[in-house]
């Protein structure tokens, strides 16, 4: 990832931002799938290509928000050592998967509401659905992100992980045991990350 400091942090620079926003697509575009069908289904013939644009306009904007979001706060704060701040990180993430608080924004992640097929209320509608969307999926997976930014190196590897995680959360219709399995997964990660800190 380009705009690293030579200890793993990241910095706030444009090379910086450009990958987050390439992360951010990659990562999360997949995740809008289920969004983008139910807005298309939701529109008239005509208007549905521009309905799923603008709803994963909307979701996605809500993610890079976020991304400019974490690499400013990991240029400000100070910088553990890459694999022990890796192994934090993997540990929170993995006791949030547990938390009454990812059930309920993954549950909301999953939610679907009316919308008009056509008109102004609908343009609205399209972008307030995704601003929605996005939202409550940023709010079951902001943990799951952060690893990206905590990862000194492997990041092909660690962003491959982490798009299967939130995909098997996202698109399957009963989540629950794909969110326990990867709390475990996350926590043996971190546990082990943190072991090979110390070693």
């Amino acid at each position: 990832m380009a705009g690293m400091a030579p200890h793993g942090g990241c910095r706030l620079t444009v090379p910086a931002l450009a990958d987050t926003t390439v992360m951010t697509v990659a990562m999360m575009g997949p995740a809008t799938l289920g969004g983008v069908r139910h807005t298309m289904l939701n529109s008239l013939r005509r208007r549905r290509r521009r309905a799923a644009a603008e709803y994963t306009a909307a979701y996605l904007s809500v993610w890079l928000a976020f991304g400019v979001a974490a690499l400013a706060a990991t240029a400000l704060l100070p910088q553990l050592p890459g694999q022990a701040a890796l192994g934090t990180v993997l540990l929170v993430a993995a006791g949030w998967q547990f938390t009454p608080y990812k059930r309920r924004w993954l549950r909301d992640c999953h939610l679907s509401v009316p919308l008009p097929p056509q008109g102004w209320r609908a343009e609205r509608a399209a972008l307030a659905f995704g601003a929605r969307n996005g939202l409550a999926c940023l709010g079951s997976c902001w943990c799951l992100m952060l690893v990206m930014y905590a990862a000194p190196a492997g990041r092909l590897l660690w962003s491959i992980a982490v798009t299967g995680i939130l995909l098997a959360e996202r698109l399957r219709q009963r989540p629950g045991r794909a969110v326990r399995l990867a709390g475990v997964a996350l926590g043996s990660a971190g546990l082990w990350t943190l072991v090979l800190a110390v070693s």
